[in-house]
């Protein structure tokens, strides 16, 4: 049985590409979704308690995500809940993690524009597309343009660790995606 999930909130941790070879891409990053509601007796608006959630997205999301999304972004995330305990080194704990299937901006808080990326089609069957990937990306200095191979450049760290999300917050999702 599968529980899907929808949280808004803000990134709270860079978010990290990791691309293994012949594996399937994951980019993850922590989710604070802040609880705020409206106190009429103060008359202002109050804060709650925080959720945390691991986000884990795979394949061309993955890339995409990396791409689009920094420290600090407000974002909708959709997908699979996943609860797990974990233990490790005589600590005891739970992981909430959410296995991405769509995610973007929250656009109460900004403005963004959308790009499609060539092989980024919902249908394998759908190569009528006649736009090519950008041959030069405006990347931080920190990333490097790297051609996957469904024709689409993503931001990849140079970073060769992979994420976490378990006993640290961070044990990654197993692919089973």
């Amino acid at each position: 049985m599968s529980n899907n999930i929808t949280v808004i909130g803000t990134i709270a941790t860079d978010p990290r590409l990791v691309n293994p070879s012949g594996g399937t891409p994951i980019c993850s990053f922590r989710l604070a979704s802040d609880e705020r509601r409206y106190d009429r007796e103060q008359q202002a608006w109050v804060e709650g308690n925080t959720n945390w959630f691991g986000v884990a997205c795979f394949r061309n999301l993955a890339g995409h995500a990396h791409e689009s999304f920094r420290k600090g972004d407000r974002v909708i995330a959709n997908g699979k809940l996943r609860v797990r305990k974990w233990e490790k080194d005589g600590k005891r704990g739970t992981s909430v993690e959410i296995e991405a299937e769509a995610i973007g901006h929250d656009l109460r808080w900004g403005v963004t524009r959308f790009e499609k990326r060539f092989g980024a089609t919902a249908s394998p069957q759908d190569t009528t597309s006649s736009q090519e990937p950008a041959a030069s990306q405006e990347l931080s200095p920190t990333h490097e343009a790297t051609p996957d191979a469904h024709g689409f450049t993503a931001a990849v760290h140079s970073d060769e660790h992979a994420p976490a999300f378990g006993p640290d917050g961070f044990t990654p999702l197993e692919a089973a995606a």
